[in-house]
């Protein structure tokens, strides 16, 4: 059985290994059960490298804005489950 912040290091060495992200910042931690599993839920914050800053003109190519993703690490055996898309509530 693994615990929460063996969890933690495990989404991020994920996130590290699957996407290619070196920088993720924790932002959720929450136990679920996932098909039939019960799942350590980590929601860890990553940069969005993708939008293109209107300030480009001034040496930055990209806005610093971030997007989401959940890693759900079984509970037993600190396997990866998944990785989804945490969409954010408008403000």
């Amino acid at each position: 059985m693994i615990d929460v912040k063996q969890a933690v290091q495990i989404a991020k060495k994920e996130a590290a290994n699957i996407l290619n992200e070196l920088s993720s910042n924790l932002e959720e931690i929450e136990r679920e059960t996932y098909k039939g599993r019960e799942v350590w839920s980590i929601t860890l914050s990553l940069p969005d490298k993708l939008k293109k800053n209107p300030l480009a003109s001034l040496g930055r190519d990209y806005i610093d804005a971030l997007h989401y993703k959940r890693f759900l690490i079984d509970v037993e055996t600190g396997e990866l489950a998944a990785v989804k898309i945490r969409e954010v509530a408008s403000q």
